[in-house]
């Protein structure tokens, strides 16, 4: 088991809380004419936090045997968690534009946004571009809302002793980051992403893996994008 300091952990924890958990919240509504994808270049910025995301996992995951290493996808390859998660949250999708439609909301849920929110790739190299951008991203998103925040800040609140209900905290708290974050483009996609965030996170108990949850965030981001 690899020790961290204390001092360490709470500043890498803060740091982490703060470029990546935070801004999200302040980010401004996205209007019609601001796309949320203006193009597919290069995803430099993806890229970089993809390593970050790596850089975590090398120094903070454990093991079931308490060793620290990184978790790979030859692991206990199994393909049903990534089969039955991402079917639950295509499911997901279903209802969220379901109640989207119902509601009459203007979000990125509905059919008369999708063409003004979303660019789509336009050939080969854009596509790579666009392939690329949302591996890094699932990547990230899944070492940093399911896997570092909840388990580092359960960890940091019961160094020293274990109280009631903090796992429960924890658990929660990492939920409402993860929806919240998709404020910026509506109440109905933070309803999707607090239900999403709920599979992902049981489909890393169950499988002890994080590569289920990588892989069933990236195909479904991408073959909702070619859904559109």
């Amino acid at each position: 088991m690899k020790k961290h300091t204390l001092l360490s952990d709470i500043a890498v924890f803060l740091l982490i809380f703060s470029l990546f958990i935070i801004p999200p919240f302040f980010a401004e509504m996205i209007s019609a004419s601001k796309p949320l994808f203006v193009s597919w270049g290069f995803p430099f910025y993806k890229i970089a936090i993809a390593l970050l995301g790596s850089m975590l996992l090398y120094f903070y995951y454990e093991n079931n045997n308490g060793e620290n290493s990184v978790p790979t996808v030859w692991q206990k390859l199994n393909v049903f968690p990534v089969l039955f998660t991402f079917g639950m949250l295509f499911a997901i999708s279903l209802l969220s534009r379901f109640l989207s439609e119902l509601a009459g909301s203007d979000s990125v849920f509905s059919d008369h946004a999708t063409s003004e929110f979303i660019v789509k790739p336009q050939g080969a190299l854009e596509w790579f571009f666009c392939l690329l951008y949302f591996l890094c991203a699932a990547f990230f998103e899944e070492v940093i809302y399911r896997f570092y925040f909840i388990d580092e800040l359960y960890l940091l609140v019961t160094r020293k002793k274990e109280w009631r209900f903090s796992k429960i905290l924890c658990e929660l708290l990492g939920l409402v980051c993860f929806a919240f974050a998709h404020r910026y483009m509506g109440w109905i996609p933070v309803l999707n992403a607090a239900l999403a965030h709920i599979v992902l996170r049981l489909c890393y108990k169950k499988s002890g893996r994080l590569w289920p949850c990588v892989t069933s965030h990236f195909v479904y981001n991408v073959i909702s994008l070619i859904l559109l």
